[in-house]
């Protein structure tokens, strides 16, 4: 009866306003003995403000008079904001379901009407893993907000405010908590709602997640590796750097740890970088210093035939689609280990017969052209025809083929999101799927694409979507040697 009448007093309008399109709606349906007829009714805290449209698409503004009587009701508490009780979160990753509550929120007329709780709250027992720690977290701030944990053996090991529980309270990694929280917001003129929520449940907190870096200091363009203790999922790991690197690490799992490898890209400027990695209850700063590096340029005289054959707008876009396709994916195991061959030359870290000719992010002039030059992405090598190229590390073949711009190129997957790329060479014999070592043939040199310096091969090593230096990983370099690995390969 109340809906008929709601409708003998609506008044009709043109449209539904914009700010209700695609807002949700009460459905009403009206039964005869012909037909039942569905309406949508947009109801508002605002009695000046409700509507409803008919089967027919017509839209009906709602008397205020017949407004009122409807949002005053406990039935309209879906339309109030203030009648959703706040949510508790546990470590970032669990919903806490209330065993009580008690919850009130001010109508349009100022009045508080009691909220129905009675599908929010459980007073079955709640059990969870946490790992890296204990945080709980409102999404509105109480006025109060108590704490009461137990053992196993019910012994009392913190009972007081939240807000001091960190300062006043240990526990040994792997114990079984029993908490108990209590929450209240006061009745506040300032506010639309007020209320008590009580909590009950056991938590099993794991140690917390440790991270180290395998150096603290870096050159731009190069990289570094961060190892991860006490970690169950790695894809929980969250990141940030200050100031920005502009890089998000993936992290691998490798039997206990967690491993990530961070790029530090040419363009950074040198000082100190801030990362912080949370896990779970856990949030760790490591500070890093980034140092400046002078890569140089080199002018390059290079015949228009070459350029316009192998390095064309077309030819390059072809090469970057690929790469981003290639540094998308990863072998998720770790292939590599110790130091990376140069790839040309010899075995066994030997670099035979082999010049190089421009290293890593140099800055090349094409025949003077400010407007044509471009950064090295590898190092290029000068060698005879015929000469081996070699895997630099264990991995996996992802790509051998031809583009126009590199020339026969193959791609090996280290693992963990390191590849090396090997252009320009003269012949190739790796096929796609392989799985090569250190020190395996995987061609020869050569000048296919666009080799200006003739017979040779371009070497690149990239971390992600990010091309690297590769020189730390040589064996003869005084730096590194090899990707330290804190736990696993340190130096």
């Amino acid at each position: 009866l109340f809906f008929l009448r709601l409708q003998e007093n609506a008044t009709k309008i043109v449209a539904l306003p914009d700010s209700l399109t695609g807002e949700q709606y009460f459905k009403v349906t009206l039964a005869n003995n012909v037909k039942d007829a569905s309406y949508a009714f947009y109801f508002d805290p605002n009695p000046q403000a409700c509507y409803y449209v008919d089967p027919e698409g017509l839209v009906y503004q709602i008397a205020e008079k017949d407004a009122r009587e409807f949002i005053g009701t406990e039935y309209a508490e879906s339309i109030y904001e203030a009648a959703a009780m706040p949510v508790l979160t546990l470590s970032g990753d669990h919903v806490v379901t209330p065993d009580a509550a008690e919850w009130r929120y001010k109508n349009y007329t100022g009045s508080y009407v009691i909220s129905d709780t009675s599908e929010m709250v459980s007073a079955e027992q709640e059990n969870y893993s946490l790992e890296g720690g204990f945080e709980l977290l409102f999404d509105q701030d109480p006025d109060y907000f108590a704490v009461k944990i137990r053992d196993d053996s019910g012994n009392l090991l913190y009972d007081g405010m939240y807000a001091d529980l960190n300062t006043t309270f240990s526990f040994e990694a792997n114990t079984r908590l029993l908490v108990d929280v209590t929450a209240q917001w006061y009745d506040d003129p300032e506010r639309s709602y007020c209320g008590d929520l009580t909590y009950s449940f056991t938590s099993l907190v794991t140690a917390p997640a440790e991270f180290y870096l395998g150096m603290d200091s870096v050159k731009v363009g190069r990289f570094v590796a961060v190892t991860a203790l006490n970690i169950l999922n790695p894809e929980k790991i969250q990141f940030a750097s200050e100031p920005s690197i502009g890089f998000t690490p993936t992290f691998y799992m490798e039997g206990d740890k967690a491993i990530a490898l961070i790029p530090f890209n040419p363009s950074l400027a040198a000082g100190s970088y801030v990362m912080t990695f949370t896990y779970g209850g856990t949030t760790q700063n490591i500070t890093v210093q980034v140092e400046s590096v002078n890569f140089g340029s080199s002018p390059l005289s290079v015949s228009s035939t070459l350029l316009s054959l192998y390095r064309t707008k077309e030819s390059i876009a072809a090469f970057e689609d690929l790469v981003a396709e290639l540094t998308s994916t990863t072998e998720n195991i770790r292939y590599f280990s110790d130091y990376f061959m140069e790839g040309v030359g010899g075995v066994n870290g030997n670099p035979g017969s082999r010049l190089i000719l421009r290293g890593y992010n140099r800055e090349i002039v094409l025949n003077g052209d400010a407007a044509n030059t471009y950064r090295n992405n590898g190092v290029t090598n000068q060698a005879p025809a015929g000469t081996g190229v070699y895997a630099a590390n264990a991995g996996k073949v992802v790509y051998a083929g031809v583009l126009e711009y590199t020339g026969n190129l193959v791609v090996i997957d280290h693992g963990m999101g390191l590849k090396t790329w090997y252009y320009n060479m003269g012949s190739y014999s790796a096929n796609v799927g392989d799985m090569v070592k250190r020190g395996d043939q995987i061609g020869t040199c050569g000048d296919t694409g666009f080799a200006p310096s003739g017979n040779g091969v371009q070497i690149a090593m990239s971390v992600g979507s990010q091309f690297v230096c590769p020189y730390d990983t040589w064996s003869d370099s005084s730096t590194v040697g090899k990707i330290i690995i804190w736990g696993v390969e340190e130096k």
